[in-house]
């Protein structure tokens, strides 16, 4: 199984796994990581091997601290539609994927305990560690059965209902 984790944010943090040993983990634009997406359902469609997306959803968040003031909040905004958009794009392009809670995430790991935990020795950001830790839970979530991965949804075309 091949899982992809990504961290939502002009600085996308990428991950992905093969049956859950770690291939990537990068920063990425979101472009780029949607480009490095499709190319990985090709590789995977060549090989049978099922593929899951793991998208963290901020949508999901219950709280926000208000005293983080006017700028960070309009980055919240952005990051909320950025979930919006990889949402659409999984199923644009009939991607199986996983809305991820943040509360549900490992994240803001050090460098040293992400190395100690997953095994991964090359530099890495907090984003692209974020997007690391995801998949490595959701690994062993997914594998055991805990965690269910819906079908792709059909795309529904324009003026349909």
């Amino acid at each position: 199984m091949i899982l992809i984790g990504i961290d939502t944010g002009v600085k996308t943090g990428f991950a992905h796994s093969i049956d859950g040993v770690l291939q990537d983990v990068s920063t990425q634009t979101i472009l780029s990581a949607q480009d490095r997406v499709l190319e990985i359902r090709d590789e995977a469609a060549q090989s049978d091997v099922k593929l899951v997306v793991c998208i963290e959803d901020v949508r999901k968040r219950t709280w926000v601290d208000h005293s983080i003031g006017k700028e960070r909040l309009k980055g919240v905004g952005s990051v909320t539609r950025d979930c919006s958009i990889w949402q659409e794009f999984c199923e644009r392009n009939g991607l199986r994927h996983i809305l991820v809670p943040p509360s549900n995430i490992d994240t803001k790991r050090s460098a040293e305990d992400f190395e100690m935990i997953t095994g991964w020795t090359a530099r890495t950001s907090g984003h692209a560690r974020d997007a690391g830790m995801m998949i490595y839970k959701y690994h062993r979530l997914i594998d055991k059965g805990v965690v269910d991965v819906p079908a792709p949804k059909p795309i529904k075309k324009k003026g349909s209902k």
